[in-house]
């Protein structure tokens, strides 16, 4: 039996993005058919991994949550992960890896609920924790294989992309904290315009779009800056770097064909992290990504490196670890 994911009264939450062991704060539901749910877990109880296994082995993908307590859920997670991810022992990839089932729920709570005032919180509560494991800067490879088992293709561009661009503006000695969030902030929800249009466009290779899709799929940093700026609470920067940031410095780039001199500074990272994540970060419409160096070749030799030529330096020198290990 299909059953559609879209329900006016609750949110499906994939199971994989489940973080075991841990209290949950609301109901938990398995969907029977259409207006038919049953309660697995009540408010209060702990998930456990085998238990939640035991459905996915029965095809089961989704628990459900009423839209009601989703706010909830939210917070109890980010309590959840904000402890873990200060835990000593960890590793970076255990880390990104809870981080990004943490970001996946808040990425349903824009595409179900909306971009909030508490949805915009949440965020920026993301944003810190990514910061935050940027500022340790574990192996690069670390944070793809954290990534590698989010359900989600455009929470896992996101992470990656909000990660790269802390580590190019470090290298671009940026020091001022509150200028790197709102980088952070732009870059994590650089491409929530794509929320805006249809799941199988997104999937889908711009090479093999018509015509047609190609004019929609351009639409979405003009829908993302909308979202954003219709809170009239979000910072000038932030709203130019999701407007912006697939703009490049010899004017290739959309929706406004701008120059390197009218770029926002901060869009022009955001650009390069984007482009160097979507080379390197597996995705429906890149099922074959590429290694570090050969990302950065296809950058700067195949590409023409279209890009500001100082922040794709301080990405070259942000990834020189990475770059010794490969040669």
């Amino acid at each position: 039996m299909k059953i559609d994911i879209k329900d006016p009264n609750m949110i499906p939450v994939p199971i994989q993005d489940m973080i075991s062991g841990t209290v949950i704060a609301v109901d938990l539901h398995i969907k029977l058919s259409d207006n038919k749910f049953i309660v697995i877990q009540r408010a209060g109880q702990k998930t456990n991994r085998e238990q939640l296994k035991n459905y996915e082995n029965k095809t089961i993908e989704y628990l459900w949550i009423k839209k009601s307590d989703y706010y909830n859920f939210i917070d109890c997670n980010l309590v959840v992960a904000g402890v873990i991810l200060t835990h000593k022992n960890l590793g970076l990839t255990q880390k990104v890896h809870i981080l990004g089932q943490i970001s996946a729920s808040v990425f349903l709570e824009l595409e179900h609920v909306g971009m909030t005032l508490e949805a915009y919180s949440h965020c920026k509560q993301i944003v810190e924790a990514t910061v935050a494991l940027a500022d340790i800067h574990g192996d690069l490879n670390d944070l793809f294989n954290g990534l590698k088992n989010c359900s989600d293709g455009l929470v896992r561009h996101s992470l990656a992309v909000c990660y790269v661009s802390v580590l190019i503006a470090q290298e671009l000695q940026w020091k001022n904290k509150a200028i790197i969030e709102k980088l952070a902030l732009g870059a994590l929800l650089h491409d929530i315009g794509l929320k805006t249009l249809p799941p199988t466009l997104i999937d889908k290779h711009k090479s093999k779009m018509t015509f047609d899709e190609i004019q929609l799929y351009e639409q979405h940093p003009f829908k993302g800056m909308e979202q954003l700026a219709s809170l009239r609470i979000v910072p000038d920067d932030i709203i130019a770097i999701i407007y912006q940031h697939h703009e490049n410095s010899i004017g290739q780039g959309y929706p406004r064909k701008l120059r390197n001199a009218k770029i926002h500074p901060m869009a022009r990272v955001v650009a390069l992290a984007a482009e160097f994540c979507n080379l390197t970060i597996t995705a429906a419409s890149n099922p074959q990504v590429q290694t570090i160096s050969q990302a950065l070749q296809t950058i700067e030799v195949t590409m023409g490196q279209p890009y500001n030529k100082d922040v794709f330096r301080a990405l070259q020198i942000a990834l020189k670890k990475e770059l010794r290990k490969a040669a």
